[in-house]
């Protein structure tokens, strides 16, 4: 329903029609929810967000603000949390628990992000 009030579009793309992965489902959706949720959160009205699955790989990308190179090393650390308007109400919690998430179920995860043009969120099951 977020995105819907931003018009931001949620396209998807798999190469499979499923992922078998053994573990806590709530837990593995709430990581990935985290992810998609700070996408939509940080993305402007009208536009897309990706969510697609390659060998093995679920990636999240948004064409949000980005985030600068040297708050990278520290966006899954608690309580972390990069000053902005779309920040405002955020707890610095989420990356800290979707990585928390991921590292117990021995998903790796890694982040790319370009100031001004996104950030995109990849998990290797």
């Amino acid at each position: 329903h977020l995105a819907r009030e931003k018009n931001i579009e949620i396209r998807q793309e798999f190469d499979t029609d499923s992922l078998p992965v053994t573990g806590d489902y709530g837990r593995l959706r709430q990581m990935i929810l985290i992810v998609l949720d700070n996408a939509v959160k940080f993305s402007p009205a009208g536009s897309e967000i990706w969510i697609s699955l390659n060998n093995r790989t679920v990636s999240i990308s948004d064409q949000g603000n980005g985030i600068a190179e040297e708050d990278l090393p520290h966006i899954f650390d608690r309580f972390y949390k990069v000053v902005s308007e779309e920040n405002k109400s955020g707890s610095g919690l989420g990356l800290a628990i979707a990585k928390q998430i991921a590292d117990r179920h021995h998903i790796g995860v890694a982040v790319t992000s370009k100031l001004n043009e996104g950030t995109k969120f990849q998990f290797e099951f």
